[in-house]
C-alpha cells in the first residue's frame, strides 16, 4: 500500500499494482488548495473569470470616431487677382461648386489698366506679352482680354472660376473685402473645399487596443442618422502617437461615399474584426493583469479548482509572453482555454494559504499535474 502515490486519472497503482481510488479530500483536507467562505470571499472582493483563447479574446475591437474629409480631397479655393469682391456666387458652406462654375465677382484696378492698354495697343507686341504675362499670373485666361474688348466696358468686374469641385467646408471672405496683392504677399483664399466622394473615418483607440488593431483588418461601422444600415471599410492607417489630451491613438478607415450619405462631423460607432495577436501554438490564453502574482522568480495564478462543489483555489506558476498585450497578459504556459481564475482577490488568497501552511506563492513548487491535468479528479490506491 502506498499512499503517497497520486495520479491524474483512474488506474492502478504503479508499484504494487493496487486499483485506485477518487482523493475525496476535503478543500481544508488538502494542501494544495486554499478555501475561504462565501462571506469571507465577499469580504475579500474575489471575484473570477475563465481565461479565454487568444484568438477570442479581442475578436471584436468597439471603438467611437467621426467622420472627416479625405485630407488629400481638401483644396483651398484661390484668387490671385487683386482687387475687391463684388459679389460671391457661392455664399455660404456646404454648398457644392463645380469645376469652371463662377463663384465670384471681383473688380480689379490692376486688370482694368492692363486691358485698357491691350485694348489701344492690341498690335503691339510688347503690350500683348505684358498683358498675357499679367494675366497668367493672376491665373486668368486670355480669353478675358477678347471679352473686354468686344464689349468696350474695361471698369466692369470679372468673374472667377472654380477650379475644382467639391463641397464648400469653410468660407473665408465676405463681400467688399479686399483681394490680396501679390507683390505684397499670398494669393487669397476663398473657400475650404472637399470631395466627399470619399472620407475618412477616424476612431479613437486606446493603448491596449493597439496590439489587436492592425493596418488591413476589416471594420464595420454605424451612424445615428442612417439606422439600419451598416458601412464597411479596412484599417489604412494607425497615427504613430498618442493624443496628449485624450490618449487615445487615431485608427483611420477609408470609405466610400459616392452616395453622400456620411458627413463631416457625423459621430459612428465602429467594430474592427479579426485579431493580429493570433496565438503562435494554439494553446495560449488570455487573462488580466490583475490575476497574476509576482514573486520575483515567477509568476502566479489562482485557478478554482472544479472537483469540488465549495469555491476551492489552486496556486498555480505561468509563463507569461515576453510584453503585456495592454491591460491583459498572454498566457504561453500553465493555463489552458476555459479555466477559470481569480481575477480579482488573489493576494487575500494568497495570504490565507501562508497562514494555513499550504502551497502558496512563497512555497510553491513545479507540480507535474499543473496546466493540462488541472481540474482532474486525482486517484490514490486502495486496498484489492
Amino acid at each position: 500500500m502506498h499512499q503517497q502515490v497520486r495520479l491524474g486519472q483512474p488506474g492502478r497503482c504503479p508499484a504494487c499494482g493496487m486499483r485506485l481510488v477518487e482523493n475525496r479530500l476535503l478543500p481544508h483536507q488538502n494542501p494544495d488548495l486554499v478555501s475561504l467562505s462565501n462571506g469571507e470571499l465577499l469580504l475579500a472582493n474575489v471575484r473570477t473569470q475563465k481565461a479565454v483563447p487568444t484568438i477570442a479574446a479581442r475578436s471584436k475591437i468597439l471603438l467611437n470616431g467621426r467622420v472627416v474629409p479625405d485630407e488629400s480631397r481638401v483644396f483651398e479655393q484661390v484668387s490671385y487677382l487683386p482687387g475687391r469682391i463684388e459679389k460671391l456666387y457661392v455664399d455660404k458652406a456646404g454648398m457644392f461648386i463645380r469645376k469652371g462654375q463662377p463663384i465670384a465677382s471681383v473688380y480689379s484696378k490692376e486688370l482694368v489698366s492692363v486691358i485698357e492698354a491691350f485694348a489701344f495697343n492690341q498690335n503691339t507686341e510688347s503690350i500683348i506679352r505684358a498683358a498675357r504675362n499679367n494675366l497668367a499670373s493672376w491665373n486668368l485666361d486670355v480669353s478675358v482680354l477678347r471679352q473686354f474688348d468686344l464689349k468696350g466696358d474695361y471698369r466692369r468686374p470679372v468673374d472667377i472660376y472654380a477650379d475644382f469641385s467639391g463641397t464648400v467646408l469653410r468660407k473665408k471672405v465676405s463681400e467688399g473685402a479686399a483681394l490680396a496683392n501679390l507683390h505684397m504677399g499670398q494669393p487669397t483664399v476663398l473657400y475650404e473645399v472637399a470631395d466627399l466622394s470619399r472620407v475618412w473615418v477616424v476612431l479613437d483607440a486606446y493603448e491596449e487596443d493597439l496590439p489587436w488593431i492592425k493596418e488591413g483588418l476589416p471594420a464595420e461601422f454605424t451612424t445615428a442618422a442612417h439606422p439600419g444600415k451598416c458601412f464597411r471599410a479596412v484599417v489604412n492607417f494607425i497615427a504613430p502617437s498618442v493624443d496628449p489630451i485624450s490618449r487615445t491613438i487615431a485608427i483611420r478607415l477609408d470609405v466610400d461615399n459616392k452616395e453622400g450619405l456620411l458627413k463631416p462631423d457625423m459621430f459612428v460607432n465602429a467594430c474592427i474584426m479579426g485579431s493580429p495577436k493570433e496565438a503562435e501554438s494554439g494553446n495560449e490564453v488570455v487573462i488580466p493583469k490583475t490575476a497574476v502574482l509576482w514573486t520575483g522568480l515567477r509568476s502566479v495564478v489562482y485557478v478554482r479548482d472544479p472537483a469540488y462543489d465549495v469555491p476551492a483555489f489552486r496556486c498555480r506558476e505561468v509563463v507569461l509572453s515576453d510584453s503585456p498585450a495592454g491591460e491583459h497578459y498572454l498566457i504561453m504556459e500553465g493555463l489552458e482555454a476555459g479555466e477559470e481564475i481569480v481575477i480579482n482577490g488573489a493576494l487575500a488568497l494568497d495570504a490565507e494559504a501562508q497562514l494555513s501552511g499550504k502551497r502558496s506563492m512563497m512555497n510553491l513548487k513545479p507540480q507535474p499535474m499543473a496546466g493540462s491535468f488541472a481540474g482532474r479528479k486525482v486517484y490514490k490506491e486502495k486496498n484489492k
